[in-house]
């Protein structure tokens, strides 16, 4: 993320800031975190700069339903360190989900047309939430600022002015690409699969939805901000989270995936395009159309009658979260890329969320073109 640089200040004031905020007396390694209110501060700064980079994806009803999951998961937190949380998507094709200090967090248009259940939007969450409880974006801060205050020569010398502060460096949203380190992201993965799971989801899904992102990297080369943080421990990271998932579900707790109600959210939905609101390169429309799968269907015959090419099954199938020969039942409902625009009478009529119940769907709603 390109952020124009605000430098403000003198030298002194820099050196004044740097002692008054990053200053520790304790032996330790730990870091001295500025204020929790300035890293509220620091958010809502740097939100007007992620709308102004992105763009909200405009999609009511859609937003609605990330910011209530998004309030679900903060309400089981113990200590919710701050009083407010706002979750929003934002318009872009790309595949990220992050988090600024102050519990701002985001996932992109791009990011939803991956995940295949609810279950695992509250895995996508609740890890960015970890990543707010856990103050890993002010310590990036901290780290960054105390290493390059003098070469950057000025800064806010009042906190209070943190969310101009925090327009002055790029190095934070940087960071936040690159992911927070491997250590950081364990211990978002850890809180967000015990947060989920702590929701009544099944905590599961979380491995599931790593293993198709691992499988998209591979398969187009477009890679998860935090695999970066991780590699080349991406596969252990998902093999910590599956066998902790394993051992929360191990302790008998019904929990559910939401995965009919939380596709009937993408019905529709753009799919691939402008990655961010500046982007002004010319891209074929496109759209995710949820099909309902028939006897006999595979997703190299859903790929020829469908879509018309059936050398797309297996990015059909990574689409969905599969292999391309896995089976498929009748009746299960599968996302598929169609050309062009949506016709607006299509639309699916979910149950409400946060239950298990099976979806039902007339057929004539969907399979349309």
């Amino acid at each position: 993320m390109r952020l124009r640089k605000q430098v403000l200040g003198k030298l002194f004031f820099s050196l004044l800031l740097l002692n008054i905020l990053f200053y520790s007396p304790v032996k330790s390694q730990a870091i001295t975190l500025i204020s929790k209110e300035s890293e509220v501060e620091m958010g809502r700064e740097a939100d007007r700069q992620v709308i102004a980079q992105y763009g909200i994806y405009q999609d009511k009803p859609l937003q609605i339903y990330v910011d209530k999951i998004g309030q679900k998961l903060v309400s089981q937190l113990s200590d919710k360190e701050f009083k407010k949380y706002f979750f929003k998507v934002v318009d872009s094709s790309e595949i990220n989900a992050f988090a600024l200090p102050g519990g701002y967090i985001y996932v992109t248009r791009g990011i939803l047309s991956l995940l295949n259940s609810e279950a695992e939007l509250a895995g996508v969450l609740g890890h960015e939430i970890g990543h707010v409880i856990f103050h890993h974006g002010a310590k990036s801060i901290v780290r960054s600022i105390g290493a390059q205050i003098l070469a950057i020569g000025g800064a806010i010398a009042s906190p209070k002015n943190a969310g101009q502060w925090i327009a002055m460096s790029t190095q934070l949203f940087s960071t936040i690409n690159l992911g927070y380190g491997r250590e950081a992201e364990l211990e978002s993965d850890t809180q967000g699969i015990v947060n989920i799971y702590e929701a009544g989801y099944n905590p599961e899904d979380i491995s599931k939805f790593l293993k198709a992102l691992r499988w998209k990297e591979i398969m187009s080369g477009q890679g998860y901000h935090s695999f970066q943080a991780t590699h080349p421990d991406t596969k252990e990271r998902i093999i910590k989270a599956e066998s902790l998932a394993i051992s929360l579900q191990g302790r008998g707790r019904k929990t559910f995936d939401n995965r009919d109600h939380y596709l009937a959210q993408l019905q529709g939905m753009p799919y691939g395009g402008k990655r961010h609101s500046r982007d002004r390169k010319r891209y074929k429309k496109k759209y995710i159309d949820i099909y309902v799968v028939k006897e006999g269907d595979t997703f190299a015959s859903i790929a020829e009658n469908e879509v018309g090419d059936k050398s797309r099954s297996m990015e059909i199938a990574i689409l969905n979260g599969k292999k391309d020969r896995h089976p498929l039942k009748p009746g299960q409902l599968v996302k598929i890329v169609r050309k062009g625009v949506p016709n607006k009478s299509l639309s699916l009529q979910p149950e409400p969320a946060f239950t298990n119940k099976k979806l039902s769907i007339p057929s004539s709603k969907l399979n349309g073109r």
